[in-house]
């Protein structure tokens, strides 16, 4: 028995001292994702502030402006449709809060008319079918895979 005690006795004090160590740990981490959380809370708070200031602003406005961008690409591969709608989103980001009477739909059908991409190693031609300009501007484009 004697010889047993000194084993089990480090042992426990072994546990107790690692036990320590990790609560210490793990209390750092908590401390440091809490302050993330805050500093995000923060952010979002700023951020809704000011989509709030300008969502007012532009209700005061006497002019329309783009709100949102709705492509719609006529293709049965939902992945050539869905790298489609993506690349139509971000060659037309910079339209979002333009006047709709200033957005030259000539253009727009220049950018996209006739347009190859390559997409999973496949060739895809798009045809703009119609657009519609208004608070959502609406893109109508035919993705078609060449051989």
């Amino acid at each position: 028995m004697n010889k047993i005690a000194p084993f089990m006795s480090a042992f426990l004090i072994g546990i107790i001292i690692g036990g320590a160590v990790v609560n210490l740990a793990s209390g750092i981490i908590i401390e440091n994702i809490s302050f993330e959380r805050d500093a995000y809370k923060l952010n979002n708070t700023m951020l809704q502030e000011k989509i709030d200031k300008l969502n007012e602003s532009i209700k005061n406005q006497s002019y329309r402006v783009v709100t949102d961008i709705k492509p719609h690409v006529l293709n049965s591969d939902n992945k050539i449709r869905i790298e489609v709608e993506k690349y139509i989103k971000e060659k037309l980001k910079d339209t979002y809060g333009k006047q709709i009477e200033i957005i030259d739909p000539d253009l727009i059908f220049n950018i996209f008319e006739g347009r190859i991409l390559s997409i999973e190693n496949k060739k895809v031609s798009l045809k703009v079918k119609y657009i519609v300009i208004n608070t959502t501007l609406e893109i109508y484009v035919t993705a078609q895979t060449k051989e």
